[in-house]
């Protein structure tokens, strides 16, 4: 006899295991479908990515297997966007950068203890949500759930670090 919570959804214990059962069946092939669509991808980290929303979302969900083939698709194309929009990015750097460089070896030390000072100046809250997302990479959706705040909290103090840094670092460029 399978047990039934009170409103007729299958039990905690039963879900478990049907999630369980299309994680061994679906594994290989998420794994071989994604390394297929995009062999430069990480793969694993979509895989897992895909497994944590439908787990997340499994009460809800009529069914698993096309779910889980359409969220491993969405997961591509939003490695192949940041991907873009990263080599866009690098594109600009490049085309910014001067050509001819005769800097002071010792100038990237200075510029780089005075991004470290411009930190120090920011309160405690926000000098965190800057290094976790400028240092540690992490995009703003992830800083916002290991700090527990609010995505436009997160996004609200980075605007706010970005702008004192900005007044830091113009005021020591002055002074020298």
């Amino acid at each position: 006899m399978t047990e039934r919570s009170c409103d007729g959804e299958p039990s905690e214990k039963e879900s478990h295991a049907a999630f369980t059962g299309l994680f061994n069946a679906y594994y290989r092939q998420a794994v071989t479908f994604v390394h297929m669509e995009d062999p430069s991808v990480d793969v694993e980290e979509i895989v897992e990515e895909a497994f944590v929303e439908i787990l997340t979302r499994w009460a809800s969900i009529e069914n698993p297997p096309a779910y889980l083939f359409t969220v491993l698709r969405n997961g591509i194309r939003k490695h192949r966007r940041n991907r873009s929009r990263e080599e866009h990015l690098r594109e600009q750097l490049r085309a910014t950068r001067p050509r001819e460089t005769t800097a002071d070896p010792l100038e990237g030390k200075i510029i780089y203890d005075d991004v470290i000072a411009a930190l120090q100046e920011l309160p405690a809250a926000v000098r965190e949500v800057a290094v976790m997302s400028w240092m540690l990479h992490k995009p703003a959706d992830q800083v916002a759930e290991e700090l527990g705040k609010s995505r436009s909290t997160v996004t609200t103090q980075l605007t706010y670090a970005a702008r004192r840094l900005r007044t830091f670092l113009t005021a020591q460029e002055e002074e020298r």
